[in-house]
């Protein structure tokens, strides 16, 4: 690639929200920030999410066939942060959460969430692309989501 440096200033330039995507399979859960979630099709309504496939969390969407894609606001700081941290247990430990779909947990204090069943996955050079059709979701606290730009398109 020409201009590696000025591609990946103009890359990241495409603001994209943040969002913290929740999964379970059995008793294993996980849940991972996430920043590239879009909006898909209409009908059925569906949303991509785009996870790098060292995310132990795809092994159970893939498993389930479900998540959850919890929408963080201007507002939720700490709880952006809280996904920063290693946790020795639970990683939902100290957060307050309830059950979605499947049992997969929503953040209570997210602005709003969606309910998915896995409906595509595709493989696309180092993440793979989700494809999963809504069929819950709620506002919760509402507020405004938050937008995320990053200085360089070629990492986090």
């Amino acid at each position: 690639m020409k201009n590696k440096k000025e591609v990946g200033k103009a890359l990241g330039r495409i603001p994209s929200g943040l969002f913290i995507v929740t999964a379970k399979y059995e008793d294993q859960e996980d849940a991972v920030l996430a920043s590239w979630v879009n909006q898909s099709s209409f009908e059925p309504p569906e949303v991509t999410i785009a996870l790098a496939q060292m995310r132990s969390a795809r092994l159970l969407i893939e498993a389930s066939q479900s998540f959850i894609v919890n929408v963080l606001g201007k507002e939720t700081n700490e709880l952006m942060k809280h996904f920063f941290k290693f946790h020795e247990g639970s990683v939902f430990d100290g957060l307050k959460t309830r059950k979605g779909i499947e049992g997969i947990r929503i953040l209570s204090d997210a602005v709003a969430y969606l309910e998915c069943r896995l409906a595509d996955a595709v493989v696309s050079g180092d993440h793979v692309v989700y494809f999963g059709e809504v069929v819950g979701g709620k506002m919760l606290k509402g507020g405004e989501p938050s937008i995320h730009v990053r200085e360089n398109g070629f990492n986090y």
